[in-house]
């Protein structure tokens, strides 16, 4: 089920389609606005004629703004064709019928005047994702997502990154020393996580890097083994705790694994 909910005001039900619920989609798919309960008046009218009748001018700054239903973000919710091809945001089709053309498939029907409610043909243009982008980022409209150590859940720093590069320890140690998990080591020397930090050179201690490594895991260490063996805690929760499996646990108890470890 989706976390997002329905667009409409005053609902809280999950979205099915076009920033809808089930109910507010299948209104507006049948009577033609996501309120009505009856057919509406525009029904049977051309696309056009709707179009005309669904956004008022604005004369302070020449934007054409939908009066009909707006998605989550903003756009007109219209369903109409134009020329064989059929648009479900207003903006779009308003591109397409006043422009005589079709969007290409790929392609943004952008704003110049940055609001997402304006039809005017006169503010809209064609632009690629790319494009799209740095147009926001040039007005400064992009939410841009916090990484390393912007990011209020990190725990480790740029200057912490730099050293677990060149640490050659076994990642279960290096995890105890920064009071991470051992994934979170094994995302860092395998440059799945703190990308944007310019590494040199990265020491791996992953499984069968060396010789006196050879059929050891790189998460268990001779201090772990005597903590699992001298603990009395099941084994699912030290499983959890060293972030090995249950399996591994046991095998350790019965000395199965790591048996040179007294």
């Amino acid at each position: 089920m989706s976390n997002v909910v329905c667009g409409c005001k005053g609902c809280e039900l999950p979205v099915l389609a076009m920033g809808m619920c089930t109910k507010h989609w299948r209104r507006n798919r049948k009577y033609g606005s996501p309120f009505a309960t009856v057919r509406h008046a525009l029904h049977g009218m051309t696309p056009e004629d709707r179009f005309d009748r669904m956004h008022r001018k604005d004369g302070a700054n020449g934007c054409w703004l939908w009066t009909g239903t707006v998605d989550q973000d903003g756009y007109g919710i219209f369903t109409g064709q134009y020329d064989g091809i059929v648009y479900r945001r207003a903006h779009r089709y308003s591109w397409a019928f006043h422009s005589k053309g079709h969007v290409p498939q790929g392609m943004f029907v952008c704003h110049r005047c940055d609001t997402p409610g304006c039809v005017n043909p006169e503010h809209l243009w064609l632009g690629t994702v790319s494009e799209n982008h740095e147009d926001m980022d040039e007005k400064g409209r992009r939410r841009m997502a916090h990484c390393g150590e912007m990011s209020p859940r990190a725990i480790l720093k740029e200057a912490d990154i730099e050293k677990i590069f060149v640490d050659p320890r076994p990642y279960a140690v290096i995890s105890q020393e920064y009071n991470v998990a051992v994934t979170t080591i094994t995302s860092v020397k395998n440059r799945v996580s703190w990308k944007h930090v310019k590494a040199e050179k990265i020491i791996k201690n992953g499984r069968g890097s060396g010789a006196g490594n050879r059929g050891k895991s790189d998460r268990v260490t001779p201090e772990i083994v005597r903590t699992i063996r001298a603990s009395s805690e099941q084994g699912k929760l030290l499983a959890e705790r060293f972030q090995i499996s249950p399996q591994m646990i046991t095998a350790i108890r019965q000395r199965r694994r790591w048996a040179h470890v007294e």
